[in-house]
């Protein structure tokens, strides 16, 4: 199992990166996991429901994308930048 250093994370936090094919920004680094989420950087929406499952807002679609791959052995490559970044601890 790799060890990521979660500190080598923040510098990716605001850039811009692809993933699977979409545009998107680092908005947050989630440390524990480690996984990176990121906002979709095109007009795509999504209809966030309230806490009764009311439609409310639109607001812009995120993902939470795990650093490491499934089996925790290596990056994870539906994001290739991170193979450019020194991150193991």
């Amino acid at each position: 199992m790799l060890r990521i250093d979660s500190h080598k994370l923040k510098p990716l936090l605001g850039q811009f990166l692809h993933y699977r094919g979409i545009a998107c920004q680092v908005i947050e680094i989630l440390a524990d996991e480690p996984a990176l989420v990121l906002r979709d950087c095109s007009d795509h929406t999504l209809i966030q429901a309230d806490q009764y499952g009311h439609a409310g807002e639109h607001l812009p679609i995120t993902f939470t994308v795990a650093v490491l791959n499934e089996h925790r052995d290596a990056l994870n490559p539906e994001l290739p930048v991170l193979a450019t970044c020194d991150l193991l601890a």
